[in-house]
């Protein structure tokens, strides 16, 4: 197994295989903004044996360098089942480990859920809603959704929804979506970052849409998207609205232009199978309300050089004053 870099010319012809029919997180695009914007790299670890690929962050916080998974290993444009995904991860442990400038590999990020974990990982049993939007109609799709949702769907177009898409509803999107995070006492990402997403991913790739009730904006979200699959990463509402279907009508709205893309499948990116908080509890029921499939799998982390990554947590209490900073294994296995 060995580390390819999309920006090194000498790996261009191993990676050149990787297209719009894979996630994301395996284009040279993504790589260029992630080393962009968070001064990161993101690197393909490619195993020739098994002939797969999968996207690590590498981070560079000084005295710590952890790496983390950004989606499951890949062969030609399909995911590795569980068996395959476990002998992939016990061999990248190895290799890491035998580099000896990486501590820890961090939980995953919400969209790369694993189908597999090492035995000796801290885990979640994590899942997602998928909707299938390559083998099913415009009209099938709208069936699978709950009748309450189908309902307020129909309400909205009704009562003059307006849906707008693209670079053109940034702004819009982003005033709703802080607006939701700053009410949730949540941390949001910038303005900027949205930007530098549609600058080096293209419009072909990222999409922010808006629903309006007489020309305020009630509901936003972005997608990041390519032929292989739409993820659904950001999203939020503001103010109150006649249009009590606006998220649902926008959702909707969105997997049609994307259907028409050639885009198979709208992926909401993450719901909590063993959760006891109300509000994230609200958020699994309004994205199994769409009637998509639940993909279930987990999130992982694993310290690969445990003493240094003790040291480090312990340099990272004194800081915070003793405020310990979870991630959602921690938060479910409190």
């Amino acid at each position: 197994m060995k580390l390819l870099n999309h920006l090194n010319p000498a790996d261009h012809k191993i990676l050149a295989r990787i297209d719009d029919n894979w996630p994301f997180q395996f284009l040279s695009e993504f790589s260029r903004f992630h080393l962009h914007f968070f001064r990161e790299p993101v690197k393909i670890a490619y195993d020739e044996q098994m002939q797969a690929f999968m996207p690590l962050r590498f981070t560079d916080l000084k005295l710590f360098a952890p790496a983390q998974i950004l989606f499951a290993p890949v062969r030609d444009a399909v995911e590795l089942g569980p068996e395959e995904q476990l002998q992939y991860f016990e061999k990248l442990i190895i290799m890491l480990e035998k580099k000896d400038n990486c501590e820890r590999l961090m939980q995953p990020q919400p969209y790369g859920i694993l189908a597999a974990r090492p035995p000796m990982a801290k885990y979640c049993e994590f899942g997602t809603y998928i909707i299938d939007l390559e083998n099913q109609s415009e009209e099938q799709i709208f069936n699978k959704f709950h009748p309450k949702y189908q309902k307020a769907v129909n309400h909205s177009i009704k009562n003059g929804a307006i849906i707008k898409l693209g670079k053109e509803t940034l702004n819009d999107f982003f005033t709703v979506y802080k607006s939701t995070m700053d009410y949730a006492g949540l941390h949001s990402d910038s303005l900027d970052y949205f930007s530098s997403m549609y600058k080096y991913l293209g419009e072909n790739r990222v999409l922010s849409a808006v629903v309006y009730d007489q020309n305020e904006p009630v509901s936003g979200i972005f997608v990041i998207y390519t032929r292989y699959s739409a993820f659904l990463t950001h999203a939020g509402t503001q103010g109150e609205s006649k249009l009590y279907g606006a998220a649902k009508l926008l959702n909707f709205e969105v997997m049609k232009f994307l259907k028409q893309r050639g885009v198979k499948k709208y992926d909401f990116v993450g719901v909590r199978l063993k959760n006891n908080n109300p509000t994230l509890e609200g958020i699994f029921r309004f994205k199994k309300g769409f009637g998509g499939d639940l993909k279930t799998g987990y999130l992982w982390k694993i310290d690969l050089l445990p003493m240094k990554a003790k040291a480090y947590d312990t340099i990272v209490k004194v800081w915070t004053g003793g405020n310990r900073v979870t991630d959602i294994i921690d938060q479910i296995n409190q």
